[in-house]
């Protein structure tokens, strides 16, 4: 079997986690938005479905983090410990995000409970990983 070359290797590791660098910054612009766009009295505001959404980024955030990390490899452990790794970042990513409303994008505020719909959907995630490749995502199993 041919040896890669170390050019082609890290160009795999760069494809591997593009899409989770694009899905990032989707969630952010989507944290991002002023509060003058969002009608505090919207009726999926005040029937909470803000927290489906959350949910559901946090889902395909995970879902993305957990291939990439799979599939890209990167330092011991990564690849094997895939969604904790994946559950430890989206929940740093969504407190800096939920944070960062209250303090940087104007006319926001953050909430804890917008958290708890993060941690769901990552949770979710690492279940829909498992439908889809159908292995757990902590590691290989051997027969």
């Amino acid at each position: 079997m041919p040896r890669r070359s170390a050019e082609s290797s890290s160009s795999g590791v760069v494809r591997s986690y593009a899409p989770l660098l694009f899905i990032t910054v989707v969630v952010t612009a989507l944290h991002a938005m002023p509060g003058g766009e969002l009608g505090a009295h919207d009726w999926w505001v005040t029937q909470r479905l803000d927290l489906v959404l959350h949910s559901f980024l946090f889902g395909i955030w995970g879902l993305t983090a957990l291939i990439a990390f799979r599939k890209g490899g990167g330092p011991i452990g990564f690849c094997r410990n895939a969604w904790g790794i994946s559950i430890v970042l989206g929940l740093l990513l969504g407190l800096s995000l939920e944070l960062a409303q209250g303090v940087v994008f104007p006319g926001r505020g953050g909430d804890a409970v917008d958290l708890i719909a993060d941690f769901f959907g990552l949770i979710a995630a690492g279940f829909a990983f498992r439908a889809l490749y159908l292995k757990w995502p902590v590691g290989k199993r051997t027969l």
